[in-house]
């Protein structure tokens, strides 16, 4: 634990920001744990049962007294419980991304904010300005939020949930982004493609799907029919992010996937934020050569 500990203190800054302090999900002895750092918030999540769990805790709760954190909220994944064990889950809360809110809910499973795209989305803020954007599996539409702020002509946000789409325009109006010509659509994306056909061709297709969504959406079986629509949705210099954070699947396999199945041809991997290097998330940028 002494290990654990020192690593989490050495990533650690007093700052606002969102800020991962431990990623187990790439280590070998803490694989069940995360721990983040949330403006005042220290948030630790279990995702496996613990023998040591109290103990563990009990480590956090003296980290917390040396730092700015005032909470300690506690998520155990594993039996869907969150819980504060110092200071109350706050009703309204937000994550800070360079400069950017996400409104949060401590109670889902997913609180609204995954900070491994973080490169992914400035990168994608750095190229939007005048651009029609289309961002699949939009979630709390993160990537809508930078885009805008980029100064993107049209985005279409599109998620089958309507609730996250809900969070994703509210996260627009905190940060006082206009929504004019953002669209937020509840569909479900292998059956809307027609639908999505209205404001095609796009300049920028960002993918970044669940690797699972029950029902809906399997990586490793429903990705390729995403990718084998493309040339309905875009032009000859589209400009395609497509992501998978599935540790079953190799960049090279993941690059081959996309290259064997379209024309678009590999330009560049995003990494995402050193905290996160041992993640399993693949964030791959592709240009087109489609010929329409």
């Amino acid at each position: 634990m002494n290990c654990l500990i020192e690593k989490i203190t050495a990533n650690y800054k007093n700052s606002a920001e969102f800020k991962r302090l431990y990623h187990g999900r790439g280590e070998d002895n803490f694989k069940f744990l995360t721990v983040d750092s949330i403006n005042e918030i220290l948030f630790v999540q279990f995702y496996e049962e613990y023998v040591y769990e109290k103990q563990l805790i009990d480590v956090f709760k003296e980290f917390i007294k040396t730092t700015g954190h005032h909470t300690l909220i506690v998520k155990r994944r594993y039996a869907n419980e969150t819980f504060a064990l110092i200071g109350k889950i706050p009703e309204n809360y937000t994550a800070i991304e360079n400069g950017i809110k996400f409104k949060l809910n401590f109670h889902n499973q997913n609180i609204g904010y995954f900070g491994d795209m973080k490169n992914s989305r400035s990168w994608i803020e750095s190229i939007s300005k005048n651009k029609k954007v289309l961002n699949l599996f939009a979630y709390t539409c993160g990537f809508s939020l930078f885009a805008r702020r980029g100064g993107a002509k049209y985005i279409a946000n599109v998620d089958m949930n309507k609730s996250v789409l809900a969070t994703g325009m509210a996260n627009h109006q905190i940060n006082k982004l206009d929504i004019k010509n953002i669209s937020f659509l509840p569909y479900n994306i292998l059956k809307a493609f027609n639908k999505l056909k209205k404001h095609a061709p796009y300049d920028i297709i960002i993918i970044d799907p669940p690797t699972f969504q029950k029902g809906s959406f399997v990586a490793s079986k429903d990705y390729i029919k995403i990718i084998k629509k493309l040339p309905s949705l875009s032009h000859q210099n589209t400009t395609l992010l497509a992501c998978i954070n599935d540790p079953k699947t190799t960049k090279k396999d993941f690059i081959s996937l996309i290259e064997e199945n379209t024309e678009f041809k590999v330009k560049e991997e995003i990494t995402p934020p050193e905290e996160y290097m041992d993640s399993s998330l693949k964030s791959i940028v592709f240009t087109s050569y489609y010929k329409h």
